[in-house]
């Protein structure tokens, strides 16, 4: 039987394709952080802008009357007060722009504070938006009046609650419970509630913050993991 000739290339074609795969393993992460910080956000992490925040262990869930903390999660927080269904624009607007794009980044929630007497208000909020929305990773608190305004003036901003304790800003927190947003200079205005009144406005500002707070956690996930990695090696 005539012998077949040896295959020519093999060799530098699994090399090639080798050295191709190990580009795209270091290039996906850059491209990544690149299109996260997509927009005008001048900043390469999203800055503290105070410490530390008040707790929330005086907060229930609606569902469950559990507990939730801030440390360790990536934190989205808004105040739908006394009348959540009269807040259902915001809601919707939050949904749509954060919340949905947003809520499968690992150990990211959504908090909303309401009200003890708005209780069954936001029932009829919540069951309308369970039609559509997975809400795992939303947790709705109830509280006193007093516990909220002690809450919302721990965050140390020039804003204030409306008169049904409800806020039209939302608030972000980091895996440190601590307070972020953009501090202001000579070319902007400070920035610590981002105004969910509209699509528009979250889109101007929100949603780009949130590319580059999530950013942030990414690239220093994987700079952790290649340490751990090198030290185990």
């Amino acid at each position: 039987m005539e012998k077949l000739p040896p295959a020519k290339g093999i060799n530098q074609t699994n090399k090639a394709k080798s050295n191709f795969v190990l580009i795209v393993l270091f290039a996906l992460p850059l491209i990544a952080y690149l299109f996260f910080l997509n927009g005008e956000h001048k900043f390469k992490t999203l800055p503290v802008v105070k410490e530390s925040i008040g707790s929330i262990d005086n907060f229930k869930r609606l569902e469950d009357n559990a507990t939730l903390q801030l440390k360790d999660s990536l934190t989205i927080i808004t105040f739908l007060g006394k009348n959540p269904y009269q807040r259902i624009g915001y809601i919707s607007n939050i949904n749509e722009k954060v919340y949905r794009k947003f809520h499968e980044f690992e150990n990211f929630q959504m908090i909303s504070i309401i009200d003890t007497s708005g209780t069954d208000d936001m029932k009829d909020v919540y069951y309308q938006l369970k039609t559509n929305t997975d809400l795992t990773d939303w947790h709705f608190l109830t509280g006193n009046d007093q516990s909220i305004k002690e809450f919302f003036n721990s965050l140390g901003t020039d804003l204030e609650l409306n008169s049904d304790l409800s806020s039209d800003y939302a608030f972000m927190v980091d895996k440190k419970a601590r307070l972020r947003g953009r501090p202001g200079n000579d070319e902007e205005d400070e920035v610590i509630g981002y105004d969910t009144s509209s699509l528009a406005a979250i889109n101007k500002t929100m949603v780009d913050d949130i590319r580059v707070f999530m950013a942030e956690y990414r690239m220093a996930f994987k700079k952790n993991r290649s340490e751990k990695i090198k030290n185990d090696e």
